[in-house]
């Protein structure tokens, strides 16, 4: 049974893996087009805005979906209390937030934003009326229809930003494909699915008994995200908050794009697994592994080519976030790995564990922050993000090993070898690439990126496959990926480790 849990969660991972880059394939052309049309106080601006609500959000984020999808005997009555206490919740931050307008905008010192904060505010109550019958696809390890779900709130928001943002040119292009992306989600989630929610209390008590720690969790990472965006809004204005947040966008690769959808994924899995802790170790290495071998690169080739992929992706008016960018996208090879540990902690009803260091997290985080903002500004709050993760990584991995028994050797095994191939490859690339100049031309600087991210692919996948050949061909990704080629492979076709024909 454990093995076939863990080929639906595979299946279950490529689609959310093609989700988040069909997603991310929609954000970077918007993005592309929208920091060409806007400016970095439009996006400085909705990011104060957004951050309180998401903050409020955070507030009273029981993650009622989670707590369904560990429960193997959840009924209607729990779909219909998880969907009531929504609607309550986002019903409740929705009025706040109107009420918290006036305050927020003095905090700020920013009277545009009061505008701002009031529409948005809707946003919540419309996420709330979302149907809870959705959360049955992942439960279900159907995939294919979260996928599909997902997809489609996305496209309805990219289609209503870029066409305002032509048209306005100002930041409410960006709240309009926000509350839209919102809408969307929510009548599509009728559509898709025949679940019809009503109110109901019966199981809200059983719910929120889980829950509550789902809750701090869910808040102390809120500030592991956000705290930055509090404290460089308030110090030095909209404009630098939005050259750390564009720039932290990009930087945030390697977590957003692998990380984030494969634990959406893997929760469901590691939860059917959470009773056979063997079948549950097996299947943490091995999201792990496939985790590093693309992650961590990932981050490394973003560090490597920052340089160069500011000024053309971005625009020349962006050129400052450039170190924001590279120390960030090597925060973020870490961070993913914080996220898989989270999830499965939740998974195995461990999620105090993975609160209390995320909470370690943010004190250490906003430490470094007010005391390297000051001299340092925006790069000041990414060193800052840097060293928290560093430092609270072992952390996290003792949690992981005092209740899923997975040991520390492990994740040295798995992400070693990728870190020395990322380690090489940045040196490859940054030695190949001539420095950058702010008087080079457009097409030339985009003909460096691109020398850069082929540089950086090839030197990358040579070095790990003579690290993994010079340490003895060691069971891992690798082979798993040779296996793959191998057993797919023309006869003909000479392929690393094919067995001699008899």
């Amino acid at each position: 049974m454990s093995a076939n849990y863990q080929a639906q969660t595979a299946k279950g991972v490529v689609w959310m893996l093609l989700f988040k880059w069909v997603e991310r394939g929609l954000g970077f052309i918007s993005t592309l087009m929208l920091v060409r049309l806007l400016t970095p106080a439009d996006f400085g601006m909705v990011s104060m805005a957004l951050s309180f609500i998401f903050m409020a959000e955070m507030l009273a984020a029981f993650s009622f979906d989670v707590a369904l999808i560990q429960n193997p005997n959840a009924t209607r009555d729990h779909y219909n209390s998880a969907w009531t206490a929504n609607v309550m919740l986002g019903s409740g931050i929705a009025i706040g937030m109107l009420a918290l307008a006036l305050p927020i905008s003095h905090f700020y010192k920013q009277p545009s934003v009061l505008p701002v904060i009031c529409v948005l505010a809707l946003g919540p109550l419309t996420s709330a009326l979302e149907n809870i019958g959705v959360v049955a696809f992942r439960k279900e390890l159907d995939f294919r229809k979260e996928f599909t779900y997902q997809v489609t709130r996305k496209v309805i928001g990219f289609c209503v930003t870029i066409p305002l943002a032509f048209t306005l040119r100002s930041y409410w292009a960006l709240v309009a494909g926000i509350l839209a992306s919102k809408l969307g989600g929510t009548v599509m989630s009728y559509w898709v699915h025949p679940f019809r929610p009503r109110f109901s209390f019966k199981e809200l008590m059983a719910l929120l008994h889980f829950s509550k720690w789902l809750l701090l969790n869910n808040l102390v990472n809120f500030l592991k995200e956000r705290s930055t965006d509090f404290l460089i809004g308030r110090f030095f204005g909209p404009a630098p908050l939005g050259i750390y947040n564009v720039n932290k966008e990009f930087a945030s690769l390697p977590a957003n794009e692998m990380g984030m959808p494969m634990n959406r994924a893997l929760l469901p899995g590691f939860a059917k697994t959470a009773g056979d802790l063997g079948a549950f170790r097996s299947m943490y290495t091995g999201s792990s592994a496939l985790i590093a071998l693309i992650a961590i690169p990932a981050g490394a080739g973003i560090f490597a080519v920052a340089h160069y992929l500011v000024p053309v992706a971005l625009g020349k008016q962006w050129l400052s976030g450039v170190p924001v960018m590279e120390i960030l996208s090597l925060q973020s090879s870490i961070m993913v790995f914080h996220g898989t540990i989270v999830t499965a902690l939740v998974a195995l009803g461990k999620p105090a564990g993975a609160t209390k260091i995320s909470a370690l997290f943010v004190l250490l985080l906003v430490a470094g922050v007010f005391a390297l903002t000051g001299k340092f500004g925006p790069l000041g709050a990414a060193i800052a993000v840097l060293a928290a993760t560093i430092i609270t990584t072992p952390l996290y991995l003792m949690q992981l090993k005092a209740y899923g028994g997975v040991p520390f050797s492990n994740f040295l095994r798995v992400t070693l070898r990728p870190w020395l191939a990322s380690g090489v490859m940045i040196a490859v690339v940054r030695l190949a690439l001539p420095h950058y100049d702010i008087a080079m031309s457009n097409a030339y600087a985009g003909l460096m990126l691109g020398v850069g991210v082929a540089v950086g692919g090839v030197t990358y996948a040579l070095s790990l496959g003579g690290i993994w050949l010079a340490l003895g061909r060691p069971a891992g990704p690798e082979t798993q990926l040779i296996d793959q080629v191998r057993s797919r492979a023309p006869a003909w076709m000479p392929v690393i480790g094919r067995k001699p024909a008899a």
